[in-house]
C-alpha cells in the first residue's frame, strides 16, 4: 500500500472512529412512529411506538410518561436464538428460535429509564386484539442505573429481563402480568425488586440466579406457577405477599438466599390451572411433560 492510500484509509479510520463516539453520546427522540433494527446512542420514547421487530439500542433508552409501546405479534428481522432444555421447557416451543425469529424483543445496551407516574404510567403490550401470553418476547437490559417505575408490562414470554451486574438498578411499583415464563427473569441481575404486582407467570412470578446481594421485598404476586424461585446466589426476600400459586417460596440446596416474614396462599389443591402456548402446558403444580 503507497503513502497516499495509507493516509486516506488512517482518515477513514479516524473519521469512522470519530461517528462512532458521537453517535453512542448522541441523543434521538422518537415519538407516534413504528421502529424494528438496532440503533446507535441514546433514545427518548414517547407518544405510541410500535415495535415489528426486534429492537436493539446501543445506548441508553429513556421512556416518558404516559408512553405506549406496542409489539407486532410477528418479527420483521427474523433473528433470534434458542433457549437450551433445561428439564423443564424441553417441550416448550417458545424456547426454540423458531419462537424467536417470529416474534419480537425489546434489548437496551446501557440504562433502561422507564419512570412513569401513577397518573400516567408506562405500557408495554402486545398490539393483538385478543392478547396471549408470549405474544412478545422480554425488555432486556442491562445498564447499571436503570430504574422501572410504574409501568406496566404484559402479555410476554419474559416480562422483565434485567442481566449483569446492577447494583444501582431497581424495578418498583410496576406491574408485570400474563407471562408464559417468569414476570420478572432476574436471575442473570442482581437488580433490587421493590414494591411491585406480578400475576399470571406460567414459571415464576421472580426468578433469581445471581451471585451478589440482592433485595426482593414487599412484592405481590398471584396467579403463578411459583411466587419466588432462588435457584443459586445471595438475596434477601422479605416481607412479600404469595397467593393463588402452585408454590411460594422456592430456594434451591445451591441458593444462599434468605426468606423473612413472606406470607404464601396456596392455590387450592384441586387447581386445574395451566399455562398454554399451541399443545404445550405448565400445570400449575408439578412440571409440565418432558
Amino acid at each position: 500500500m503507497n503513502r497516499k492510500f495509507l493516509s486516506l484509509f488512517v482518515v477513514i479510520v479516524v473519521l469512522f472512529i470519530f461517528w462512532v463516539v458521537y453517535a453512542l453520546y448522541s441523543t434521538t427522540e422518537k415519538s407516534n412512529t413504528s421502529l424494528s433494527g438496532w440503533f446507535i446512542g441514546n433514545q427518548i420514547w414517547s407518544g405510541h411506538i410500535f415495535v415489528t421487530g426486534d429492537v436493539e439500542i446501543l445506548g441508553r433508552l429513556t421512556v416518558l410518561p404516559g408512553t405506549k409501546v406496542t409489539f407486532s405479534v410477528g418479527d420483521d428481522r427474523q433473528r433470534g436464538d434458542e433457549v437450551p432444555a433445561d428439564g423443564f421447557n424441553d417441550k416448550d416451543p417458545t424456547r426454540l428460535k423458531s419462537y424467536s425469529t417470529t416474534h419480537s424483543s425489546l434489548f437496551v445496551l446501557r440504562e433502561f429509564m422507564a419512570i412513569g407516574t401513577q397518573n400516567q404510567p408506562i405500557l408495554f403490550t402486545s398490539v393483538a386484539e385478543q392478547p396471549q401470553v408470549a405474544d412478545w418476547e422480554a425488555i432486556i437490559f442491562q445498564g447499571d442505573g436503570s430504574i422501572v417505575d410504574h409501568t406496566i408490562v404484559e402479555y410476554t414470554r419474559n416480562g422483565l429481563n434485567p442481566i449483569g451486574k446492577q447494583p444501582h438498578s431497581i424495578i418498583q411499583n410496576t406491574i408485570s402480568r400474563h407471562a408464559f415464563w417468569g414476570a420478572i427473569s432476574s436471575a442473570h441481575s442482581n437488580i433490587k425488586i421493590v414494591n411491585n404486582i406480578l400475576s399470571d407467570a406460567g414459571h415464576e412470578g421472580i426468578d433469581l440466579k445471581f451471585d451478589g446481594d440482592q433485595e426482593i421485598t414487599g412484592n405481590k404476586i398471584d396467579d403463578c406457577h411459583t411466587g419466588i424461585a432462588s435457584i443459586s446466589g445471595f438475596q434477601l426476600i422479605k416481607n412479600n405477599t404469595i397467593k393463588n400459586c402452585g408454590d411460594g417460596v422456592y430456594i434451591s440446596p445451591q441458593s444462599k438466599a434468605i426468606s423473612v416474614d413472606n406470607t404464601f396462599t396456596s392455590a387450592p389443591a384441586e387447581s386445574r390451572r395451566v399455562w398454554r402456548y399451541g399443545d404445550y402446558e405448565i400445570p400449575i403444580f408439578g412440571d409440565p411433560e418432558i
